[in-house]
């Protein structure tokens, strides 16, 4: 990690340019620059083409500084966070606004686009969502990625009021996944090796924290507060091997597993016993829609729902190395950068 001085980027057509107030640390950096030998560093990983000199960090919010020509609906002093994988524009998935399946991806921020760990950034203005004035520009940073797909992942998963909810993995998505789903009613049982990261979910309102591998050791959780044997929904966010089969040996009949958790090793799973004789319906959960991405804002905010409990770590720019290395660590909660 290296903080360097670079020339301010110039906002061409059909952008802005972004004095930046937050920007997020994302286990995605972790898997695609840090954790990557320097050949692997260069090319494309998980489907997405990477380049390490690049800015990092895909999860940013700012205040609009400058509109460049045709910035469209955006003028200066508006705060903005934005959808960080962009599309053509053109094709059908991203007419359907799922620029995120676009085939002729036109980039990605933090990956080969400039990032949002940098003071000023450029963006392109379609790529941009408004922040209402109760969101913080902590939490809209955190929504544009991590929290926002713990937040979709529950939709994916037909969450509703009463369901009993298991989240394997609680970094920053599993987390919020928790979190959201306590929020709106349900019981949430969350899964980690790591004890602080229990004790932060138990804090922020999980029934109970487990640290157990095996599913009857789960089990015996659920059953202490339900007469189920299984969930309802399972948010599987660790990306390892044993916490995939976790999430499936746990769900109950009828349940509904949704995989979020990247991973470079293949799964062997159990399909008669896992699924079809629980009849489980498994579904996959890559990030959202750029609407989705204003109606969650719009929606928390009108909800006042703060996730300001979920930022474990705060600090600026100068040691952005330090927050990296406590975040490769394992850090509690999501991880930002601040500027005033």
């Amino acid at each position: 990690m290296e903080v360097v001085e670079l020339e301010p980027p110039v906002p061409g057509p059909g952008e802005v340019l972004l004095d930046m107030k937050a920007a997020g640390l994302c286990g995605s950096d972790l898997h695609m620059h840090y954790r990557r030998t320097a050949a692997e560093r260069t090319g494309v990983i998980f489907g997405l083409q990477t380049d390490p000199s690049i800015v990092v960090s895909h999860e940013g919010a700012g205040v609009v500084a400058q509109v460049g020509p045709g910035g469209g609906h955006l003028k200066v002093g508006d705060r903005v966070s934005f959808h960080h994988m962009g599309g053509c524009g053109w094709c059908e998935q991203c007419r359907m606004d799922w620029d995120i399946n676009c085939e002729q991806k036109w980039g990605t921020y933090g990956l080969d686009r400039p990032g949002a760990m940098e003071d000023q950034m450029v963006v392109r203005a379609r790529d941009c969502v408004l922040v209402p004035p109760e969101v913080t520009m902590p939490e809209a940073a955190y929504y544009s990625c991590g929290a926002g797909t713990g937040y979709q992942a529950l939709r994916r998963g037909d969450f509703r009021a009463g369901d009993i909810v298991v989240v394997v993995g609680l970094g920053p998505v599993g987390i919020a996944a928790a979190f959201f789903a306590t929020q709106a009613g349900g019981v949430v049982v969350g899964v980690d090796p790591d004890e602080e990261r229990r004790q932060f979910a138990l804090d922020r309102g999980a029934a109970v924290a487990a640290c157990e591998a095996e599913a009857a050791a789960v089990q015996e959780h659920l059953r202490g507060r339900t007469d189920r044997r299984g969930a309802d929904v399972v948010v599987e966010s660790s990306g390892a091997a044993g916490g995939r089969n976790l999430a499936l040996d746990v769900a109950g009949l009828f349940g509904r597993v949704v995989c979020v958790g990247f991973n470079d090793a293949q799964t062997t799973i159990d399909l008669e016993r896992q699924i079809i004789q629980k009849q489980v319906d498994v579904r996959g959960a890559w990030m959202f829609r750029r609407g989705e991405l204003q109606a969650m804002l719009d929606a928390v905010a009108r909800q006042r729902l703060s996730i300001e409990p979920l930022i474990g770590s705060r600090m600026d720019i100068e040691h952005a190395g330090a927050a990296w290395a406590e975040f490769d660590r394992g850090s509690l909660g999501k991880s930002v950068i601040e500027w005033p």
